[in-house]
């Protein structure tokens, strides 16, 4: 390729921008089917079987904040994902909206749920590649996602619920395949429209009169706390000699003590912050998450890396979690669905507690509101995330430490993870979830 030539093309990729995509991604957009492969929706999920912790944070504030004190709660048995949702799974989501929603000209839907890719451009940096390339291109692929707001998130999550429903539907017999499902996510039905049209029930039966698949989501912030802690903590049945009791034992009878870790990766304070292990070769005597290690130090010097990894690593990176929870600490921060408010600790129930848009935080609602800019921050807009990330300190990476984000702002360092419940698994007589078949997670429960 000549100098001349070479300069139409840079031209030309500024020009395109973010429309622009591979050959390959534009044959994968093709290649999107309506109906939904057969694969389980479960599928790299982590049973959380339900129980008590001690929520909070569990050493000193020392920014002062105290808005999550220790105190102890109860959460039900959920699923959650055991990887943060990457760069290509949240194209793969675009691809099926530009499937869907592009015949019928309804390119804002598209639109709304591009990530914002211009979080990685600060004033005083040079990090414009990671503008252009870090969402679109391939060597990404098993990054997370950044630049979303908790809104895209949700609208995720919910497009996720589809799809997973959408394949027991059809395996039932209840929609046609050829047409694709819009449940949860929603969206323009015009019969009208021969080119896309939406899911047909091929029964006289309503779709409502079935129990679907539970909903995928965000987490709550005591349910992503849960399955954060719960990694330093123990499970022992009665005797303490059964030598299948382990973490988050599948056994429904075991009880579980709280450990003082503040990390995954510790018993106390920083310890075993660096990976010991000489199976592991080149990755010993690094982090063992990715966090900013101090001031200008965000990877460690050649030849003696910190975490290896400037910006966030790849999903499957940094193991910290005893039942296979990757990056629940670093790499990114996640958002939970929780609005902010600072005290929780006081007002909170402490069975599945969980704070909506309409609760005022411990005030009389007719007298108290929270209105961004006049006398706080807060406002019934406000997220919280958690988990800490490549770009903080190693204080926020205790689950007990919180913070929060407008819900439709993002930036470089939140991503997230999806939630689902788990029903069934909090009763003595549930069952060991460790193989189940995917017949019996997948089929809908019929009507009575």
């Amino acid at each position: 390729m000549n100098f001349i030539n070479s300069i139409l093309l840079f031209f030309a990729i500024l020009l395109l921008g973010p429309t622009m995509s591979s050959f390959s991604e534009q044959k994968a957009v093709k290649n999107v089917s309506m109906a939904a492969s057969k694969d389980d929706p479960f599928a790299e999920t982590i049973l959380m079987r339900g129980g008590t912790f001690a929520m909070g944070l569990n050493q000193e504030s020392v920014m002062g904040d105290w808005n999550n004190s220790l105190r102890r709660v109860t959460v039900s048995s959920f699923r959650i994902d055991q990887y943060e949702v990457s760069n290509k799974k949240y194209r793969d989501y675009l691809h099926w909206l530009e499937k869907v929603f592009r015949p019928l000209g309804k390119d804002s839907i598209i639109k709304a749920a591009l990530p914002d890719t211009t979080v990685w451009r600060t004033d005083l940096s040079y990090n414009e590649p990671m503008v252009e390339g870090y969402f679109r291109a391939r060597a990404f692929n098993d990054y997370p996602v950044v630049g979303v707001t908790w809104e895209q998130a949700n609208n995720y999550c919910r497009w996720r619920t589809d799809r997973a429903n959408e394949k027991t539907l059809i395996r039932n017999g209840l929609i046609d395949p050829k047409a694709p499902y819009l449940g949860k996510i929603g969206g323009p039905k015009d019969s009208a429209q021969k080119t896309v049209t939406t899911a047909r029930l091929k029964s006289k039966n309503n779709l409502d009169e079935y129990v679907m698949i539970p909903d995928f989501r965000l987490p709550t912030e005591a349910e992503w706390e849960y399955a954060a802690k719960i990694s330093s903590q123990k499970n022992y049945i009665s005797n303490f000699n059964n030598p299948k009791a382990g973490k988050n034992s599948s056994f429904p009878n075991a009880s579980i003590v709280a450990s003082d870790s503040p990390y995954p990766w510790s018993s106390n304070g920083n310890d075993g912050l660096r990976n010991t292990s000489a199976k592991k070769g080149n990755k010993e005597g690094m982090f063992m998450a990715n966090f900013k290690n101090g001031s200008g130090d965000y990877m460690g010097m050649t030849g003696y890396s910190n975490d290896g990894a400037g910006f966030p690593g790849k999903v499957t990176s940094f193991m910290q979690n005893g039942l296979g929870l990757y990056n629940i600490s670093g790499n990114v921060n996640e958002w939970v669905a929780d609005i902010y408010r600072p005290m929780n600790s006081i007002d909170m129930d402490d069975f599945n507690p969980y704070r909506s848009n309409n609760t005022i935080d411990g005030d009389n609602p007719d007298i108290a509101s929270y209105e961004t800019g006049n006398t706080t921050l807060i406002s019934n807009k406000s997220r919280v995330y958690k988990g800490g990330s490549w770009a903080d300190r190693p204080y926020w990476l205790n689950p007990g430490t919180r913070r929060y984000l407008d819900q439709d702002k993002s930036n470089s360092n939140i991503g997230f993870r999806c939630a689902v419940s788990a029903f069934g698994m909090d009763t003595p007589n549930a069952v060991d979830d460790s193989k189940p078949s995917l017949l019996q997670r997948l089929n809908p429960f019929k009507k009575n």
